[in-house]
């Protein structure tokens, strides 16, 4: 998004440039035509109304003015406050790929990661390995993931209606949704959340890992852990500073 100097909108630009043909002509017809003088002269009450007439026009387009951007910097307070609201909960998922990332790399030794997103490109099936292999790690790691995507999912909701508003900011909210349904992926990859007509373990609607770890799992995990984070920076890269 960018922000400037504010423009005039075309309309208070084209009544202007109306004034100021209108006062340009009345000026030369002063200066060059004999009979205009006197006819202006002559007729006062005309004189004063084109005069008083001009002015009535500029004050009006001088006030328009001022209303219109007063407007714009008020609808700039409110589109940033929501851009603020939404980029705080953004980073959410993309925290919890980072943190497990870096879990995982403590437990086996290996040097914290600088580029997460060529890691996980590498290492996405190692990693939900890890995360499987223990149930209260699973567990955690999708609850967090759900509660971070209900989280943005909430803020979208929220700010959404207004941040359609500007084009700029619909680009950016435009990002968002596609987070929430990768982190949503991710923790179902890792949890699968069972049908409430299934019950596991004689409780309904629990998150304990159901069947064997297939290749669309591991292919649905590695996809949505590159799409929080490629979104995530795409996010930050188009949002104004």
């Amino acid at each position: 998004m960018q922000t400037g100097r504010p423009s005039l909108r075309p309309t208070t630009v084209r009544l202007a440039c109306a004034v100021a043909a209108a006062v340009a002509a009345l000026t030369i017809a002063e200066l060059t035509s004999g009979w205009f003088r006197e006819f202006m002269s002559d007729h006062s009450l005309i004189s004063s109304f084109v005069a008083e007439a001009i002015l009535l026009v500029v004050v009006y387009l001088v006030i328009d003015e001022i209303i219109e951007r007063r407007e714009a910097r008020r609808w700039g307070d409110v589109t940033s406050l929501g851009l603020r609201a939404l980029s705080a909960v953004a980073h959410g998922p993309g925290e919890i790929v980072r943190r497990t990332v870096d879990e995982l790399a403590v437990e086996t030794g290996r040097p914290q990661a600088a580029d997460y997103h060529g890691l996980v490109s590498v290492h996405a099936d190692e990693l939900g390995d890890w995360l499987r292999a223990n149930e209260a790690r699973a567990r955690s790691f999708a609850e967090r993931t759900r509660q971070s995507a209900f989280r943005l999912e909430e803020a979208i909701i929220r700010w959404g209606p207004t941040l359609v508003e500007s084009p700029d900011s619909a680009e950016l909210l435009n990002l968002l949704p596609d987070i929430v349904d990768a982190a949503r992926s991710a923790a179902q990859a890792i949890e699968p959340v069972p049908d409430r007509l299934h019950p596991v373990g004689g409780r309904e609607g629990t998150g304990t890992p159901i069947g064997g770890w297939t290749e669309d799992d591991r292919r649905r995990f590695k996809d949505s852990l590159l799409e929080i984070l490629r979104d995530e920076g795409e996010f930050d890269r188009r949002l104004p500073r």
